[in-house]
């Protein structure tokens, strides 16, 4: 029995350099920006997603790079599990992380709630 394919998917990681959350761009670079992630939308694109992870971990770009499965939420993708937007959000205890800056969130961009 094969695994299921996720119908829309990223792939994330964690960058070996500094331990932060990474989704691989359209360029092939690891970027911080989930914004910016490559959508997989078809089986072939998920290999190469698994492929390109598989690589760059071997090469100590990234660590347990693995997919993320997306669904559509108010018009715009978002993780279907929780830890997955927990991780897009950055660090739930700021205060204990030295030296982090969160990152800007603009006001429309909640992605910690869901549809009622």
């Amino acid at each position: 029995m094969s695994k299921k394919i996720p119908s829309l998917s990223v792939i994330t990681a964690n960058r070996l350099s500094d331990g932060a959350v990474v989704f691989l761009d359209f360029e092939g670079a690891w970027n911080t920006d989930f914004a910016q992630a490559n959508i997989a939308s078809s089986p072939d694109e998920v290999r190469a997603l698994e492929d390109r992870g598989t690589y760059d971990a071997q090469r100590n770009i990234i660590v347990e790079p693995y997919l993320v499965e997306l669904r559509e939420l108010d018009g715009r993708l978002v993780p279907i599990r929780q830890r997955e937007r927990v991780r897009i959000a950055g660090p739930s205890i700021l205060a204990a992380v030295p030296g982090y800056v969160a990152p800007p969130v603009a006001e429309d961009e909640d992605i910690t709630q869901e549809a009622a």
